[in-house]
């Protein structure tokens, strides 16, 4: 017991979530480092419990998830909100109906302009898919959308979370596990793809713990509204 202590008011812990959207969500899987090692990699049966077991572990600590924090801004303008509380508040009561779904949410076609699907932080990833996609591999719309509720009662619950907030003593950031992989290309094997993102995400995170103390809250109206992409400040 004297040991991990002492561990944790050294160094934070590490935990990266690997998000699902499904209604009956599956796919979802945790991992935790610690003083860089690998000390927890599981599945985990809903979103309420990955962002649970992240509010209530102890700082300092980490943590990443895999959605989109934030909409493009002109969605958020034209819904009414001016702050990322806003935004969030109200994922939480329309948000079902934009995956029924509703306009520019999509299923079957995208009649959404390429100028309007995406966040300004996703546009330096050729790959990155529109909140508003809801089908195909590797879409992040329902994610998403029945993600940011959570943000709500981990910000409650007193976690900063970047870029909205300037890092604290618990720290949430947005991820990018396709980006991030790179980073330690020899780590595994895994038992899926799920495993590996998580584990991955939580090992980059660690080694680069010192660039996220020195984060700052973001000041541009747009990134405030929107959020950001983590990602180490050197290439892989």
């Amino acid at each position: 017991m004297l040991e991990r202590y002492l561990l944790s008011v050294t160094d934070p812990t590490v935990i990266a979530v690997d998000w699902s959207g499904a209604r009956r969500a599956k796919g979802i899987w945790l991992a935790v480092v610690q003083g860089g090692l690998l000390v927890e990699s599981r599945a985990v049966s809903t979103r309420e419990e990955a962002a649970g077991y992240v509010r209530d572990f102890p700082g300092p600590l980490i943590a990443g998830f895999d959605f989109s924090f934030g909409t493009p801004e002109w969605f958020a303008r034209e819904h009414g909100c001016t702050s990322i509380d806003e935004v969030w508040a109200l994922a939480a009561r329309a948000g079902d109906g934009w995956l029924a779904p509703t306009s520019p949410f999509w299923r079957d076609r995208c009649d959404v302009p390429r100028s309007r699907r995406f966040r300004m932080c996703e546009e330096r990833y050729p790959n990155a898919k529109s909140i508003f996609q809801l089908v195909g591999n590797g879409q992040v719309g329902a994610g998403s959308v029945r993600g940011m509720p959570l943000l709500i009662h981990l910000r409650t619950a007193g976690a900063a979370i970047w870029p909205f907030d300037p890092p604290g003593e618990r720290t949430v950031l947005e991820i990018y596990p396709s980006a991030l992989r790179g980073f330690v290309p020899d780590v595994g094997p895994f038992s899926n793809n799920d495993e590996r993102d998580a584990v991955c995400s939580a090992l980059v995170m660690w080694r680069h713990r010192e660039t996220v103390a020195a984060l700052r809250a973001a000041t541009d109206p747009t990134t405030r509204l929107e959020g950001d992409i983590w990602a180490p400040t050197v290439s892989p």
